[in-house]
């Protein structure tokens, strides 16, 4: 048995990222031995947003002040030292510096990063933290699609070792009756639903679904899954296009493929993306997608799954969602993307890297 450190910036902010790799520890040969730690989050903090990790006893949160901490470094290593860690797997820039500066004290630990998402490149401090952290320390890079690992390459010479597409779990994304779905959420039974599961946050194109919204039918209706900052500003913006009977607020759904199976088309006009779970989630519901043509989309999206559209041309919106509606009519959406996408799939491929690694 293999002794792993899934090391994350936060769990209370749930996003792909932390979905990946709490499925990950789940689905692992070697869940008994992974230990989940937080640098952010204090452990009372999950008591009501992930009651699940408030509740296992292999979850540390470390509650970390921001900027640069020493002491958690040190307690990085005494966590390494109690638990006898063989591989610290880090997510995200923050996570990939506490565990490097952690193994340098402990080399015998082996440092696995997964990057999720290359946009945080974007910064020259973060990137040359990551281009020094890869030339300087013993640290493998995975990434999560070709076009992440193409934009590592690219902004900081550095090639993953591999790429191993985010998994979702088949069982419990799979379609289900979408009338009963729909009496789940509250949602009309007459109309044709376009969903969009994402934080109300910039940059996740909200504004632009709701704007073109006006130029679809009066049937086609709108659900957010979600909550964020942006939230009263949408709202506000809904009653002035006077699109309120359209559009259906639902906030934070815990059981998401009872909404993707609510819905005709889900819809995600990203500005950047990795490789968003949501997607994944969707198409694993038998639901088809519209998307921006950002990250690693195009390796997941085909055209019987979708269609993608370029990332400044909001204005293909209404045509792209009218096309995908066609598509609900398939049955085959599912089974052809659960063949890469599957969380079992990538926890083994993790697992023979973890070994390929200690032994």
């Amino acid at each position: 048995m293999i002794n792993v450190m899934q090391l994350v910036q936060h769990f209370t902010v749930i996003g792909g990222l932390e979905k990946m790799v709490v499925e990950l520890s789940r689905k692992s040969a070697h869940r008994q031995s992974t230990h989940l730690v937080s640098l952010s989050d204090k452990h009372s903090d999950l008591a009501e947003c992930w009651p699940d990790l408030y509740h296992n006893a292999h979850v540390t949160c470390l509650n970390k002040p921001d900027g640069i901490q020493w002491s958690v470094v040190k307690q990085l290593v005494e966590h390494i030292d109690q638990h006898q860690i063989d591989v610290i797997h880090s997510h995200h820039i923050g996570p990939m510096l506490y565990a490097a500066m952690a193994i340098k004290q402990r080399p015998h630990v082996k440092h696995i990063t997964t990057i999720h998402d290359a946009w945080y490149l974007q910064q020259w401090r973060y990137r040359l933290m990551t281009w020094a952290l890869c030339k300087f320390t013993a640290m493998n890079v995975v990434a999560d699609a070709q076009a992440v690992a193409q934009e590592v390459k690219r902004k900081v010479h550095h090639s993953a070792e591999q790429v191993i597409i985010n998994g979702i779990d088949s069982v419990q994304f799979s379609p289900i009756n979408q009338q009963y779905a729909r009496f789940q959420l509250g949602l009309p039974n007459h109309a044709r639903i376009v969903g969009c599961g994402a934080r109300l946050e910039p940059g996740k194109g909200h504004q632009d679904l709701i704007a073109h919204l006006t130029q679809l039918p009066q049937d086609v209706h709108v659900a957010f899954a979600g909550e964020g900052s942006l939230k009263a500003e949408l709202i506000h913006m809904t009653d002035q296009l006077g699109l309120s009977k359209r559009v259906h607020w639902l906030g934070m759904v815990k059981e998401m493929e009872v909404f993707y199976s609510a819905i005709d088309v889900f819809c995600l006009f990203s500005q950047r993306e990795g490789l968003p779970l949501t997607l994944l989630e969707a198409l694993a519901c038998n639901t088809p997608v519209v998307a921006s043509n950002v990250g690693g989309i195009s390796e997941i999206v085909d055209q019987q799954a979708g269609i993608l559209i370029a990332p400044d041309r909001a204005d293909l919106l209404p045509e792209s969602l009218e096309q995908a509606f066609a598509l609900k009519q398939s049955k085959t959406i599912r089974a052809n993307n659960l063949t890469q996408v599957c969380s079992s799939l990538m926890a083994k491929r993790y697992d023979a890297l973890y070994r390929a690694l200690v032994v």
